[in-house]
């Protein structure tokens, strides 16, 4: 399905595009189709780069399970009769480092 979609462009941009469409030897719809895998590619970029984050379950080297969140690794370890005290559980992302305010005594 195509989608009709506006947007605006530098002139300097437009004028590369097209004499990048010229160079494809196509004319109809060839700027249409460079700025489609342009936009293509930035976007498998992008998603190569989002961190997707994992926790693992793991005892000595060995990893026992993986789940995107740590409900789900709840329910595999339940499941395979393993308590979660008796593991470690890593994340693939640091958590936050807490951050305190405030005066101290000494």
């Amino acid at each position: 399905m195509l989608v009709n979609v506006t947007f605006s462009l530098p002139d300097e941009t437009v004028k590369k595009l097209r004499e990048a469409a010229r160079r494809t030897g196509r004319s109809k719809g060839a700027i249409s189709e460079l700025v489609d895998a342009a936009v293509r590619e930035h976007l498998r970029d992008v998603e190569s780069r989002v961190k997707r984050e994992e926790f693992r379950a793991t005892r000595g080297n060995q990893i026992l399970a993986r789940a995107g969140s740590l409900r789900e690794l709840a329910s595999l370890l339940e499941k395979r009769k393993i308590d979660p005290r008796e593991v470690l559980i890593v994340s693939s992302t640091p958590l936050e480092p807490t951050v305190r305010t405030g005066l101290r005594r000494a």
